[in-house]
């Protein structure tokens, strides 16, 4: 009768625990894409404001990026999928040679997938932009990624400090 008792107790716990580090994982993904989706409205909010769009242009280009963007982060996690495949083929003692060139044409096509999905929004970008929208997008697109990196770095540098304050 007791170890019948244990059982289930520790049966309940197994089934507890791993219920709670599925749940977890599954937050950590919509962490994630909630960022991935503020990044890209702040992207959309900022351009609008850099380049003045009109509200047709807004109309005619929000649909578009939101699409494009989509399309990429759908391809980016393909590629990830992919490198940790190649990863683990790589740990191999010996890899299988034609497994490898698969992984690595599979690669190489959703990069050129990425820079079809590129072309295209920059084609869709000249067919609604004005030259200077175009020029200025230029100096946005170039700068926007650049700033975000530089501002994440000096909040983690900031919130280490913290970090070592706080243990001190």
């Amino acid at each position: 009768m007791k170890i019948r008792y244990i059982i289930s107790i520790l049966l309940c716990l197994v089934v507890l625990s791993s219920t709670l580090t599925a749940a977890i994982q599954d937050d950590r993904l919509q962490n994630r894409r909630r960022a991935r989706e503020n990044m890209r409205t702040l992207w959309l909010l900022r351009m609008t404001r850099v380049l003045e769009l009109t509200e047709e242009q807004t109309a005619k280009i929000f649909p578009i990026v939101s699409r494009i963007e989509k399309e990429k982060s759908e391809i980016y996690q393909q590629i990830g999928k992919q490198i940790r495949e190649l990863r683990l083929t790589l740990r191999e003692e010996e890899p299988d040679q034609e497994e490898l060139k698969n992984k690595i044409n599979n690669i190489k096509g959703l990069r050129n997938l990425i820079k079809k999905k590129d072309e295209e929004l920059e084609a869709g970008m000249e067919e609604n932009l004005t030259l200077v929208q175009r020029a200025k997008y230029l100096m946005f697109a170039a700068n926007f990624y650049r700033e975000l990196r530089d501002n994440l770095e000096r909040a983690r540098i900031q919130r280490e400090r913290l970090r070592q304050k706080i243990k001190k």
